[in-house]
């Protein structure tokens, strides 16, 4: 079992605990694959030789579209206000050709905002089928590969960009090439895919709200404000609040504790004052998440991704269209619809052509691929196989 990815824990997560080996970009000033102590003491020779090589250092280059710019009609037009910038760039447009993506020797973390992030993990999965020697012999092996430029460049572009409608086109070359390669190393049809990816995201919120459709961005600072009073008042201290993170509330146990407060009711108080807010959607306790079952919807969203032990006390989901992000640019991370529905295909070996239009989720991979290959489900499994995809 192989993982790799730009990111660390892109790497790591899908390798599971039993991986042989997980490498992840470091960029910085250095521009090497890496990984850690967990896997192995010293990095492979495939791996040395990759970093020693030219291929990191050939994508600090120009970033140009890679076909006629004509074609990308499924994108908004190049010069908008709604795009981030590279540094030294006066407009959002191609070519981006900025210092930082030329001039500088070292600071590779500028790959990463590119589609050459995903041609560089590419390059590097290459190098790996061949230094790690797999799919050469009867035993199967796993090569979990997350490309991850496609978000970098989400975040600071936009899904409605020319840079992203370029970035996946690139990224469709590189997976050609992949499944090219293993046409001809492991044989056409005897190797199995699944593609999928781990979020959406939403249009500038920007963007839609020209658009008249509703959206914008949380402020904060006011509700905050408003907030802090109430805890005050209600509370005789604001320091009930632990912390707010991912949009959710964590209270000091120990401070409710020593008030001789009931946590189910003070969660309950301070659900039913956010959501007197605006912007806010609707608010969700950590005691309904531990006793309720929900089964549809966004309740059932959050369940499936709160731990008992570690998240808080207060769910809050912001309305369809409203963010928290700078005004330019795109992000992720809620239960709708655009943040959750993503793409899930199947190819090669075994697997039945055809499609589905029932829901599917991206944890019946694993029992499905477990299926496939004929072995127990991994202990932690919560989803289905597929049946529709075997053959």
């Amino acid at each position: 079992t192989i993982s790799i990815a730009l990111k660390d824990r892109g790497a790591v997560l899908p390798g599971g605990h039993t991986a042989n080996a997980a490498y992840w970009f470091h960029g910085a000033d250095e521009g090497h694959w890496v990984t850690s102590t967990f896997y192995m003491q010293t990095l492979p020779k495939w791996v040395t030789d990759f970093n020693n090589g030219n291929t990191v250092q050939s994508y600090k280059k120009a970033w140009t579209a890679f076909k006629n710019m004509s074609t990308y009609t499924e994108s908004g037009p190049d010069n908008n206000k709604y795009e981030g910038l590279f540094e030294t760039e006066t407009t959002p447009t191609f070519p981006h050709s900025t210092p930082d993506l030329l001039d500088k020797t070292k600071d590779f973390e500028i790959i990463r905002h590119t589609p050459f992030g995903n041609s560089l993990t590419a390059d590097f999965v290459l190098a790996a089928l061949d230094g790690e020697q797999l799919g050469v012999d009867a035993t199967t092996d796993f090569l979990a590969v997350s490309f991850s430029s496609t978000d970098y460049v989400g975040h600071k572009f936009g899904v409605n960009s020319k840079e992203i409608q370029d970035t996946y086109l690139r990224l469709d070359a590189d997976l050609e090439k992949l499944l090219k390669t293993l046409d001809r190393k492991v044989g056409e049809g005897e190797y199995t895919v699944f593609l999928t990816a781990d979020h959406g995201a939403i249009d500038v919120a920007a963007y839609l709200k020209a658009q008249r459709i509703p959206a914008g961005y949380m402020n904060w600072e006011n509700i905050n404000k408003t907030f802090e009073e109430f805890l005050q008042y209600t509370y005789g201290t604001k320091d009930i609040i632990k912390n707010f993170s991912n949009y959710q509330y964590f209270l000091d146990h120990k401070i409710i504790k020593n008030l001789d407060l009931d946590l189910a009711q003070v969660q309950e108080k301070i659900a039913d004052e956010l959501l007197k807010y605006d912007g806010i959607d609707r608010v969700y306790t950590g005691t309904q998440m531990k006793r309720n079952n929900y089964d549809k919807g966004i309740p059932y969203i959050l369940q499936n991704g709160y731990n008992q032990k570690r998240s808080g006390d207060v769910l809050v989901v912001l309305q369809p269209g409203m963010i928290t992000y700078p005004e330019t640019g795109s992000t992720h991370g809620s239960p709708q619809i655009y943040d959750t529905h993503v793409p899930l295909l199947f190819y090669g070996k075994g697997i039945r052509n055809g499609s589905t239009i029932e829901r599917t989720e991206i944890p019946d991979i694993a029992p499905t691929i477990a299926s496939l290959l004929g072995i127990a489900f991994p202990n932690g499994t919560t989803g289905s196989p597929i049946g529709e995809v075997l053959r």
